[in-house]
C-alpha cells in the first residue's frame, strides 16, 4: 500500500477520537497536505504518531471523517462491503422493524460509513453522499456497499443515487435495476408512497417512526392539527389511532397529494381528513382569528439552523411558532414541537419554550429523537440532529 498524506492535529484529540468522535474539525489541524484532494484517504497524526484512517475534505470545516481507528487500515471494496454487512443485519435483528418495509439502512458515521446514507424502501435503496468529499470516497466502492447489504439480509432489487445531501434537484442515477419513481411502503398499519426521486430527503422522513408511533398512543379521541405535515406520516398515525378529525397543512400541493395517495394506500377516509395548502404561520394566525383550536398540534418544521452562525435566528424561530402553535391548542390539550437542526440541543428547544407566556402550563410528557435505525454514537452529539417533545398543556 502506497504511503498516505498526513493529517496532524494541532489539538490533544486522540482520547476523543479513540472514544468514537469522527469528526476532525478544521480548528484542530495544521495545514492540510498539498497533494490530497477531497475524498483522499490520508492518515490522521498527532505528537504520539499515526492515530487513524479518514479521508480529507479540504474545502469543509469538517476537515476530515475517521473511517477506521487503525492507521494503515485497508478501506477498499473488502471494508466497504463489511461496514454494510454489519449495519444492514443490525437492521434485520432490530424487533422495531418488523412490519415496517421503509427503513435506514446506513445511517453515515454511527455505522461506521461517514458521509454516507442508505435507505431502504421495499427493495428500492435510496443513496446519499454528504458533500463531495464523501461522494468522491464512497463512489467507487458502491458496488461493495451494495454486495454488503445483500450479505446483511437486505434485498436490494433497485438502487438509486441521489447524489449528494441538500442538494435541491430531483431525479437521480440509477445503479441498479430501474427503481419506480414512487413505492408504497408499510409501517406497522400505515401505508406511504414515497417519491425516491423528487421527495425531501431520501423520498420519507423515515427518522420521525417512533415519534409517530407516540402520537398514535395518544391521538385517541383528539381533533390534531399537523403543521409542515410533507406526506402526512403524523397525520395518518393521528388517524389510525382514533384521531377523530386531522388538519394536515403543507406549502407544497405535491406533498399533500402524496398525502392523499398515502390515506388511499392505508384504507382511512379522506372526509374527516382537512388538508391546507399554505404558509403554517398564516393558517395559525387565521385560526387565533376564527377562535379555531385543536386539542393536539405538531410542529415539525424543516431545519432553521443550517450552520451555527445561524443558531441564534433558529431558536427565536423556534420560541416564535410555538408562540403561535400554543395560542390554537384547545385548554387541556397537547402539544409536539420537533427540531431537525443540528445546531438546536433539545435543551435548547426547552429554554425557549420556558420563556413563553404558556410555560408556566406546559407539562414535560415525552422526549424522542430519531428512530432506532437511526443510531446515535455516545461520543458524537453532533449526531443527535432530531429532538422531539410532547406536552400537556393545563
Amino acid at each position: 500500500m502506497a504511503a498516505r498524506a498526513r493529517l496532524a492535529l494541532v489539538k490533544p484529540l486522540r482520547g476523543r477520537i479513540r472514544a468514537g468522535h469522527p469528526w476532525v474539525y478544521d480548528r484542530a489541524v495544521g495545514r492540510s497536505p498539498r497533494e490530497a484532494v477531497a475524498g483522499d484517504v490520508i492518515a490522521v497524526i498527532d505528537e504520539s504518531g499515526p492515530l487513524a484512517t479518514a479521508f480529507i475534505d479540504p474545502a469543509s470545516p469538517i476537515r476530515a471523517r475517521i473511517l477506521d481507528l487503525d492507521p494503515e487500515a485497508d478501506v477498499g471494496d473488502a471494508w466497504a462491503a463489511g461496514r454494510a454487512a454489519a449495519a444492514a443485519d443490525r437492521r434485520a435483528r432490530d424487533p422495531l422493524l418488523v412490519g415496517c418495509t421503509g427503513r435506514r439502512l446506513i445511517h453515515g458515521e454511527a455505522d461506521g460509513c461517514p458521509g454516507l446514507v442508505v435507505d431502504a424502501y421495499a427493495e428500492t435503496a435510496v443513496l446519499v453522499f454528504d458533500g463531495p468529499a464523501a461522494a468522491a470516497f464512497w463512489r467507487p466502492r458502491l458496488p461493495a456497499v451494495l454486495a454488503g447489504l445483500a450479505r446483511g439480509g437486505a434485498e436490494v432489487a433497485h438502487a438509486w443515487l441521489r447524489g449528494q445531501r441538500g442538494e435541491r434537484r430531483s431525479g437521480g442515477e440509477a445503479l441498479r435495476g430501474d427503481p419506480p419513481a414512487e413505492i408504497a411502503i408499510a409501517e406497522d398499519e400505515a401505508r406511504f408512497a414515497v417519491d425516491v426521486r423528487a421527495g425531501q430527503k431520501t423520498g420519507f422522513f423515515l427518522d420521525q417512526r417512533d415519534n409517530r408511533r407516540l402520537v398514535r398512543r395518544h391521538a385517541a379521541g383528539l381533533s390534531v392539527l399537523n403543521l409542515f405535515c410533507y406526506t402526512g406520516g403524523f397525520s395518518l398515525h393521528a388517524a389510525l389511532g382514533g384521531a377523530t378529525r386531522v388538519t394536515s397543512v403543507d406549502l407544497a400541493a405535491p406533498a399533500l397529494a402524496g398525502l392523499e395517495r398515502s390515506l388511499a394506500l392505508s384504507g382511512l377516509p379522506a372526509d374527516p381528513h382537512e388538508r391546507i395548502c399554505g404558509d403554517a404561520f398564516d393558517v395559525l394566525a387565521r385560526a387565533r382569528q376564527s377562535g379555531r383550536r385543536w386539542d393536539l398540534v405538531i410542529v415539525d418544521p424543516p431545519s432553521f439552523a443550517p450552520s451555527e452562525r445561524a443558531r441564534p435566528a433558529a431558536l427565536a424561530a423556534y420560541r416564535k411558532l410555538s408562540a403561535a402553535a400554543l395560542a390554537v391548542v384547545a385548554p387541556g390539550g397537547r402539544f409536539a414541537l420537533a427540531s431537525c437542526s443540528s445546531h438546536v440541543s433539545e435543551a435548547d428547544l426547552l429554554d425557549q419554550t420556558a420563556l413563553l407566556p404558556e410555560a408556566g402550563s406546559l407539562r414535560l410528557r415525552a422526549t424522542g429523537g430519531g428512530a432506532t435505525d437511526h443510531p446515535v454514537l455516545p461520543a458524537f452529539p453532533e449526531g443527535r440532529y432530531l429532538k422531539f417533545l410532547f406536552f400537556d398543556l393545563g
